[in-house]
């Protein structure tokens, strides 16, 4: 069997507008990667893409890196991943050149499992059939307010979600905020309503645990000048607190705030750098996201290092239902998973693409998948109406 085409399927929709610390979002977008075979079998995988053109992603899946696998054995794998990392060493490594490899890993994955007819999870022995997640929103929107954000994460407790996670640091009265540098400042509250923001999300979680997600708009002066409002609120878990590579700021602030483990970076890639990470002790929870910091072949190494070193795994997760598939696999075939994150935004390119939704028992712990490959079922019809012509 051998590989006969590589191709990106961009995609992407309108949405209500949302903001996290420092970023808006009126759309969404996806990077889907389709591998095909002469044999009749496809995979399919998702590049994460974090708002770059898809133009580029899709030129550099289909220009760059497809030249490298057509008329190639797909189930060499280990073999394709290292070969797309070495003829792009110069200029590759992290930011799009990565993600568009960790989309195409992720769709031989898949097509593996599809040959195999087994679900990818198992086939990389699995841990468990279960994931537990947690409900991720809380994001500013026009007109919210604290009474739209307890009405929304009452709605999360009501569908069994017992942990969430909210955005904080969307302050332009915080001296140095680095939102005065981003083109749209909307939606932005007093550091005071912030508090008050933590206060009604720990009132409604009751004993359940509370993240919170500075998106990298903090500097570690800051977060520990937070730590006893933090503190006194429960939080559990801090996200990205200081911008991604200020390691020693990561490392301050879990020094300094001991009770709160400092999560991240859903930005980060490769194994060498998460193992950096962990080396400095500059993270407690690692946060890969499969469509960028590797596909399985990375990420599955980059939790067994944490493993080693004593770290959970929670996988970032905020794409499309090719991604949210995805992480179910890798993060059930993990002895060290924690907990995934379970975007509640709304998103068509995660619920409007497949034809059948992802299950859950009582308390929102997923069921892996149990067909073929990833086993998620693309109604190509619906998908259809989001594809972008390029």
């Amino acid at each position: 069997m051998k590989i006969t085409a590589v191709k990106g399927i961009p995609l992407g929709c309108t949405c209500s507008p949302i903001s996290d610390a420092l970023s808006t979002s009126a759309a969404r977008q996806a990077l889907l990667v389709r591998i095909e075979t002469d044999s009749g079998y496809y995979g399919i995988g998702e590049a994460f893409t974090y708002g770059a053109p898809l133009a580029v992603m899709k030129y550099i899946v289909e220009m760059q890196l497809a030249p490298i696998l057509v008329d190639q054995d797909p189930a060499r794998i280990e073999l394709h991943w290292n070969t797309m990392y070495w003829r792009t060493i110069a200029h590759g490594r992290r930011s799009m050149v990565m993600g568009a490899i960790s989309g195409i890993d992720i769709a031989l994955w898949d097509l593996l499992g599809k040959i195999c007819h087994m679900p990818v999870y198992k086939l990389l022995g699995a841990c468990s059939d279960t994931v537990p997640s947690y409900a991720s929103g809380g994001f500013y929107a026009p007109g919210k307010g604290i009474d739209g954000l307890r009405a929304e994460l009452e709605g999360y407790m009501e569908k069994g979600y017992q942990d969430a996670k909210i955005k904080i640091g969307r302050n332009l009265d915080r001296p140095g905020s680095p939102l005065r540098y981003m083109a749209n400042q909307e939606y932005s509250v007093t550091v005071e309503e912030d508090i008050r923001r933590m206060e009604t999300a720990r009132e409604i979680l009751g004993p359940g645990r509370l993240i919170v997600d500075t998106n990298a708009s903090w500097d570690s002066y800051t977060a520990i000048q937070a730590g006893p409002e933090l503190h006194r609120l429960g939080v559990c878990w801090l996200e990205e607190p200081v911008p991604f590579e200020d390691l020693e700021g990561m490392q301050r602030i879990s020094r300094e705030l001991p009770d709160i483990l400092v999560a991240g970076c859903e930005t980060q890639q490769g194994l060498k750098n998460f193992e950096t990470m962990v080396r400095m002790d500059a993270v407690d929870i690692l946060q890969p996201d499969i469509g960028w910091a590797g596909g399985f072949t990375e990420c599955r190494k980059i939790g067994a290092m944490g493993e080693a070193a004593g770290r959970k795994v929670s996988l970032h997760c905020f794409g499309s239902a090719v991604l949210f598939g995805a992480s179910l696999h890798l993060a059930a075939s993990m002895a060290n998973t924690e907990m995934m994150e379970s975007e509640e935004n709304p998103n068509p390119l995660k619920t409007d693409i497949v034809k059948e939704p992802f299950q859950a028992d009582r308390h929102m712990n997923f069921y892996v998948p149990q067909g073929d490959g990833l086993g998620v079922e693309l109604d190509w019809t619906k998908l259809e109406k989001y594809i972008i012509m390029m």
